[in-house]
């Protein structure tokens, strides 16, 4: 019978140690044997979980669909960001937090981010209420401070390191939510923030290269850009901004 261990699930799921914990706790799925190790029923059950979270549903619908005594989750990631946006109206910095926390483990990365963050910055960025504003600095405090807390977890993990490094910036919550994107899919993440126009220095060895463009490439960087090819560089251009596809050529 094939048996995985928690660094093999994540591989195959994307589904992060946290989470895991947080879906057992939650009676979502059962504990692996007592070497660490999960079946491949498990597996399948876990791979059933998440496409049940990817919709956006809480973990106690889950739990009681799962149970029999609930009826099949529906789509729900407007209800978590009306959630969210309660908490940026309503709730303390602290509470703030412990929500975004919450809401980090219940799901897995990429639908945490695709799914609910993204959607629902530019839900605050095209409010015009009044508040708006300080709903929207609260949204990106909240933000930078999981991004944070993400990547000093990663820093944990003996996976793949990433230097992702601001080229432009339009918005600057992007730029995190993509750290929490990639530390979501068990990447160790560093990020250089603040654009300089000039090429930043990683503190330590990377093995893959995101230079970020949310507002164009400049002349002096798309240089930079296209020397680290010619090099053998493990570089990549990514980022909202489509003409930097142009830059790459």
């Amino acid at each position: 019978m094939l048996q995985f261990s928690t660094n093999n699930i994540s591989d195959l799921t994307g589904i992060m140690p946290e989470t895991l914990r947080n879906w057992k706790r939650a009676g979502l799925i059962q504990s692996p044997d007592c070497n660490g190790m999960y079946s491949d029923s498990q597996l399948t059950r876990l791979r059933y979980v998440l496409d049940l979270t990817s919709s956006g549903s809480t973990l106690r619908e889950i739990r009681e669909f799962l149970a029999g005594s609930g009826m099949h989750p529906r789509a729900s990631w407007e209800c978590r960001q009306e959630e969210m946006h309660e908490q940026l109206g309503d709730s303390s910095d602290a509470a703030l937090r412990a929500h975004m926390r919450r809401m980090g483990r219940d799901y897995a990365g990429d639908d945490f981010v695709n799914a609910f963050l993204k959607p629902l910055n530019l839900w605050l960025r095209a409010d015009n209420r009044a508040g708006s504003g300080l709903r929207q600095e609260r949204f990106h405090n909240a933000v930078v401070l999981h991004a944070q807390a993400t990547m000093r977890a990663s820093d944990r993990r003996r996976s793949v390191t990433v230097f992702l490094e601001a080229m432009s910036v339009a918005d600057a919550t992007e730029i995190w939510m993509e750290a929490i994107r990639l530390g979501g899919q068990g990447c160790r993440v560093e990020l250089s923030e603040n654009v300089t126009g000039v090429p930043a220095v990683a503190l330590r060895k990377y093995e893959h290269h995101l230079m970020w463009c949310g507002a164009g490439i400049s002349e002096a960087m798309r240089r930079n850009f296209q020397d680290s090819l010619s090099n053998g560089s493990p570089v990549m251009l990514t980022g909202p901004d489509r003409s930097l596809l142009a830059a790459a050529c």
